[in-house]
């Protein structure tokens, strides 16, 4: 069982984290999509030819607006 400062600990951590990972998102939205399915956390590759987007890891497949 942790205490309550460890688990304050934890949750002030993650929600830096979380916090982090938007920041860094909106500064990159120009130019790359995110995948967010599931939690992946990983860039959409884009194919020009077939107008589509895909994800390396999970191969979550999108078109491209």
């Amino acid at each position: 069982m942790m205490t309550r400062s460890a688990t304050t600990t934890f949750a002030g951590r993650a929600s830096n984290m979380r916090r982090l990972r938007r920041r860094a998102t909106a500064a990159t939205a120009a130019t790359r999509t995110y995948c967010r399915t599931n939690g992946c956390a990983s860039f959409l590759e884009v194919d020009p030819v077939t107008g589509t987007e895909r994800c390396p890891i999970c191969g979550y497949v999108r078109r491209m607006h």
